[in-house]
């Protein structure tokens, strides 16, 4: 039997719904726990360092510009090695390059454990953003191949939290390595913290090269009805979800390409100064040793997972992403404003705000990946949607340097926090009123003086 149904096959039809929940069921067993674990670890190898600083740059007599700017320099890898991943995995498919990347940058992150000076480590972490580069987008892609809309809001804001319950496993492992192994076998306790954890990333890429399918086409648990259904309920969800876009563009002559980059560039600010300097914030608010640390980062971090996927699956109901995503993203300026204020003096008032600020930019991380989608055909989006979250993750670079050499020269790291803030505030108020304009433009439809 072939798996084409018939586009208008009645998928309003009790049994066809049924096997189409189950479907989907099934698959999200099997896709969503294995990508939300690459993806944590995915965190864990490229944010770790955060964890590290603490006893790294004494160790090694690194500055914290040294540090910022070494720190970014992994999204300059991601910049650079972006968009030709995504058509290497247009070519070979989601599982091979799945499977390679997280090879690579799990090898990358083992080699840290062996960094002397600036150079290998800024060496080292570019190579790590240039690994990672094709997971994030070619994820996107990938779930936009098996998921209608509200769905898919829901799954990618699971898979997203994953980010999130990263700083969990950096905390909890960080802590209890830094604390009791600092030394074992003359080998200092930071460098350990790198090859513990960066392991289980090489064993979860031979898993997802033996089990993952590049799509439901290719995976063996649906039957051929259940691919059909999905393939006929992909296809009605992109008719029904389709916004007018006006008159056709090249990618880069598209103004909303460029729109979403900046958006998505301002939300990536506020992201990068809290994944790069949490513990920082945490050790200077006299929350403790390493594993005390580690602990609280923990409790956070769950408590912003779970705001991020409460307020996506929330937010899932809504056609358009653009309102909630800009709400997301106020909550996480609004708190990241309040946090200079608290950290050294109000360890509750810290520990509240942190958990908001990070459910903030999570669920803004999740709702902005749903607007592309509406504005790009899928043969756009499949280099649209690596070209976006590359240009943006300049922000990873710019942010972390920009704190650091902030605090070296005011011994504060309030500026930079505030500026980070600043930017993400520009990038709601782009969402609300800067989208709507671009597609006015780009309709032929330039706004009218109000005196026409």
């Amino acid at each position: 039997m072939s798996t084409q149904i018939n586009a208008a096959a009645p998928l309003d039809d009790a049994d066809a719904q049924a096997d189409l929940r189950k479907a989907y069921r099934s698959s999200e067993w099997r896709i969503l726990p294995l990508l939300f674990g690459l993806w944590l670890l995915a965190w864990v190898d490229r944010a770790n360092v955060a964890f590290a600083k603490l006893q790294m740059l004494p160790d090694l007599g690194f500055t914290e510009t040294a540090y910022g700017f070494g720190a970014g320099l992994f999204f300059l890898g991601y910049v650079v090695l972006g968009v030709p991943s995504a058509m290497v995995q247009r070519r070979v498919g989601a599982r091979l390059t799945i499977s390679v990347i997280a090879l690579g940058w799990g090898a990358t992150s083992v080699a840290m454990m062996f960094v002397k000076s600036t150079t290998m480590f800024y060496a080292l972490r570019f190579l790590l953003g240039a690994f990672e580069a094709g997971f994030y987008p070619g994820v996107i892609l990938y779930l936009n191949q098996w998921y209608p809309t509200q769905r898919r809001t829901r799954n990618f804001s699971i898979f997203h939290s994953a980010a999130i319950c990263s700083t969990v496993a950096v905390g909890l492992t960080g802590g209890f390595v830094l604390d009791h192994m600092s030394g074992l076998l003359g080998v200092a306790g930071w460098r350990w913290m790198f090859l513990v954890q960066a392991v289980p990333t090489m064993v979860l890429a031979w898993v997802a090269f033996a089990t993952l399918p590049d799509g439901p086409a290719t995976a063996r648990w649906l039957s051929e009805r259940q691919r059909g259904l999905i393939l006929v309920d992909l296809a009605r969800d992109a008719r029904q979800s389709a916004a007018p876009v006006g008159k056709p563009a090249s990618l880069l002559a598209n103004p909303m390409t460029w729109v979403l980059g900046a958006i998505y560039f301002g939300i990536l600010s506020a992201n990068s100064a809290l994944s790069f300097f949490v513990p920082t914030i945490l050790h200077e608010g006299g929350f403790g040793g390493y594993s005390a640390i580690g602990g609280v980062i923990a409790a956070i971090c769950l408590l912003g997972a779970i705001g991020n996927i409460a307020f996506s699956t929330a937010a899932s109901r809504f056609r358009d992403s653009r309102l909630a995503c800009a709400i997301a993203s106020v909550i996480s300026v609004s708190c990241i404003l309040v946090l200079p204020a608290v950290w050294h003096g109000d360890r509750p008032a810290t520990f509240v705000t942190l958990a908001l600020a990070l459910a903030g930019t999570g669920a803004g991380i999740s709702l902005f990946w749903q607007i592309p989608m509406r504005y790009m055909d899928k043969q756009s989006a499949s280099l649209g949607v690596p070209l976006i979250s590359s240009v943006a993750n300049v922000a990873g670079f710019v942010t972390p340097w920009l704190i650091g050499y902030v605090r070296d020269l005011s011994g504060t790291y309030s500026s930079g926090f505030i500026t980070a803030a600043g930017v993400q505030g520009l990038a709601a108020a782009i969402l609300v009123a800067g989208i709507p304009l671009v597609l006015r433009y780009h309709a032929g439809e330039a706004p009218r003086s109000r005196h026409a």
